[in-house]
């Protein structure tokens, strides 16, 4: 999510970088790999780097919504108990103090505006909203990984033999190329999409929640300087 400031610099925006070890709060973009095809063995192993590079990228991305699915997760979960049971407080206090002779109608009407505000909460910061995009992200990330290895795999399987015992000093055939090329390409293509996507979804949802705010009043309007 580029423009998330709970993380991105993808393969040029949110995502492509590692996640391994301690949690980083953004996603940093990996190294590009050293190329070259100065001899048959180097345009073999460059191919293999630019793979590696591709499918690690993809992982990383992926390992990041996943992250962040479950903060969003467990602060949803949160926010939503909460509201449930400050409404359902918020309705029996004042039937239980009516039923002792007393008025709780005020607390009532406290506890019920502090459950519509977790919700409120929820709602402006896309808690929920966010733990679902990621979901979707992090699947759609792995279903085009997993395909994008199987064609891979696919690929050496009909070569059979024959092409595992060719020699290292034998150029590759250019449509061979051109076909790990594309396979590459494409990991790298559906890893930007999808970030750019939910990049642009976050960023729509979160300039909805604040022009909402701004027409209820509950934000102050930005003051406009002379002349503007």
């Amino acid at each position: 999510m580029a423009g998330r400031d709970d993380g991105v610099a993808a393969t040029g925006t949110r995502g492509g970088g590692p996640r391994v070890g301690r949690p980083r709060r953004d996603l940093e973009l990996r190294p590009f790999p050293e190329v070259s095809a100065d001899s048959p063995a180097a345009q073999r192993e460059a191919l293999a780097r630019l793979r590696e590079w591709a499918e690690q990228s993809a992982e990383d991305a992926m390992d990041w919504y996943l992250r962040d699915k479950r903060r969003k997760r467990i602060g949803s979960r949160l926010l939503q108990g909460l509201a449930i049971a400050f409404a359902v407080a918020g309705t029996a206090v004042p039937l239980g103090t009516a039923a002792a002779g007393g008025s709780g109608q005020g607390w009532g009407y406290v506890l019920l505006a502090v459950a519509a505000g977790c919700k409120a909460f929820d709602h402006f910061f896309g808690l929920s909203s966010t733990w679902m995009r990621d979901i979707e992200v992090a699947h759609a990330l792995r279903g085009e990984l997993n395909a994008v290895r199987l064609e891979w795999a696919t690929d050496v399987l009909r070569a059979g033999p024959r092409g595992a015992v060719v020699s290292s000093d034998v150029p590759l055939e250019p449509a061979e190329v051109e076909r790990q090329l594309a396979l590459i390409a494409r990991l790298v293509g559906a890893v930007r999409r999808q970030i750019e996507d939910e990049t642009a979804d976050w960023q729509a949802e979160f300039s909805a929640s604040t022009r909402q705010l701004h027409d209820q009043g509950a934000l102050p309007a930005a003051e406009r300087t002379p002349g503007a």
